[in-house]
């Protein structure tokens, strides 16, 4: 005999309802175990098993309970356990928007995948749901036997200016504290990641650091390599993660952390032939998961968006100091 929380002693008599606080209730300490293992050498929340297998089992239990689920109830009423543990891990704290919002296909499609299984005639005993809900716990060690190899990514912009090189190369080498009218909505912000505010030097050429502030205490200390006056500045990036408060970004997000980091900025300043300079801004970024593939497009368009608020304003700063000379 197998239990069904449809019977007359169940409390749940509606199978979405039932289904639904079961899904919810599974992921929610599917995530608590997660976030337990921080070393991620059992079962983190950054693995294939946590990502993938947890929001299968879900989507699984969640129908299996109903005793005549549609193709079409398959498929949908995993979701709605799945939006409610997201909502939940958001304002527990335990995830970002940016983890949630990266992290949407994997749950919805997965959920739904578990769905579809969870509506198998041949999948609905009771020896088979147990051993869905244990799945993602089984999988983990063993992916966490595979290793992670790290993958260097190179995201440049560009901005074309109205300035001369010199003007252009006074609002890169430092970069007095941004106003908040100087931005722009961008991609960065809304995902909750930090605006930058300035950036000061200790002094100028080669061994030179740049100390570059974002909201929220970041803070990174970029060491001159390359020091080309008007032309050219390459500098390493050191992300000072210790002195990053907790609550200021994601921990499965922070720069300079176990999956993520910037290791590189480069200016180039590119003198055109109308008088204009072509401003280049390229940073070389750091990605160790076993889902970079589907991790890169977002940390690229993540980057591209921080350098591109960036280039706006030094192309604001410098056209209108270029202006201001002039008219003098």
């Amino acid at each position: 005999m197998t239990w069904n929380p449809l019977s007359s002693r169940s409390t749940f008599r509606h199978p979405l309802i039932a289904g639904a606080v079961l899904g919810f209730v599974y992921g929610i300490l599917a995530r608590f175990a997660a976030g337990r293992d921080h070393g991620g050498d059992f079962f983190g929340v950054m693995t294939l098993a946590f990502l993938s297998i947890v929001p299968l089992a879900l989507g699984f239990i969640t129908v299996r309970v109903h005793p005549r689920p549609s193709w079409r109830y398959r498929i949908w009423a995993p979701w709605l356990p799945s939006a409610a543990m997201l909502v939940f891990c958001f304002l527990v704290g335990w995830e970002g928007a940016v983890c949630i919002i990266m992290g949407l296909p994997f749950v919805f499609i997965g959920s739904s995948i578990g769905g579809l299984l969870g509506g198998w005639s041949l999948l609905r005993g009771r020896r088979t749901s147990v051993a869905m809900a244990l799945l993602p716990f089984a999988i983990g060690p063993l992916e966490h036997r595979v290793p992670v190899v790290d993958h260097v990514r190179r995201v440049e912009t560009r901005i074309a200016i109205h300035a001369s090189p010199a003007a252009v190369w006074a609002q890169v080498v430092e970069v007095p504290t941004i106003r908040a009218e100087e931005t722009r909505p961008a991609l960065f912000t809304t995902l909750g990641f930090p605006r930058p505010l300035n950036a000061t030097l200790d002094h100028p050429g080669v061994g030179g650091r740049r100390f570059a502030r974002f909201e929220r205490g970041v803070l990174f200390i970029e060491t001159i390599t390359h020091w080309e006056p008007e032309r050219h500045l390459r500098f390493t990036i050191d992300a000072q993660t210790d002195s990053i408060p907790p609550s200021t970004l994601d921990e499965h997000v922070t720069i300079g952390g176990p999956y993520f980091d910037v290791l590189t900025g480069d200016y180039r300043l590119e003198p055109l032939a109308d008088g204009t300079v072509r401003l280049h801004l390229t940073s070389e970024l750091r990605l160790t998961t076993h889902f970079d593939p589907y991790a890169q497009p977002w940390v690229d368009a993540i980057m591209r968006s921080i350098q591109e608020n960036i280039l706006e304003v030094l192309r604001a700063r410098a056209e209108r100091a270029a202006n201001g000379a002039a008219a003098g």
